[in-house]
């Protein structure tokens, strides 16, 4: 009777150890700020001077100055930056905005580099989720020497 009791608890020990893998360490995503320095403001923004970079999964963004709202949960890019994406895409702009996990925002004055080599350069780019929307866009299929 121990001996089946013991099984039974072994058995949902595994399992529970199973699910917490597989579910738990999958929906964590860490927003990670590197810079040169990192200081706060009055109102409780980070802002993050000098060579700043902000990793979230497998997109970074670098630029010289990144102000991150915690309470908002935005990323506001007020001078130059680039953005590499998920997908090894290069996107640069003169300022920006995004969210969180770097999937939704605006880029003005878009430059994007993309994976097979081709261009696209547009006005402004807004990113939501899978979809980029460029306007005033000219598309480049040759391959750039970047």
């Amino acid at each position: 009777m121990i001996k089946k009791i013991n099984n039974y608890f072994l058995f949902f020990l595994i399992l529970i150890l199973f699910l917490f893998a597989t579910f738990g360490y999958q929906s964590i995503a860490e927003t990670l700020l590197y810079a040169d320095d990192i200081s706060y403001d009055k109102d409780g923004n980070i802002i993050a001077k000098g060579k700043a970079k902000i990793i979230n999964e497998n997109k970074i963004i670098f630029s010289d100055l990144i102000i991150y709202s915690k309470d908002k949960g935005e990323i506001i890019l007020p001078l130059e930056f680039t953005l590499k994406g998920e997908k090894n895409n290069y996107y640069s702009g003169s300022n920006g905005y995004f969210k969180k996990n770097l999937d939704y925002g605006t880029i003005n004055d878009v430059k994007v580099l993309l994976d097979d080599g081709s261009r696209i350069v547009g006005k402004k780019a807004k990113r939501d989720g899978n979809i980029d929307i460029i306007t005033k866009a000219v598309y480049s299929p040759c391959s750039s020497r970047i």
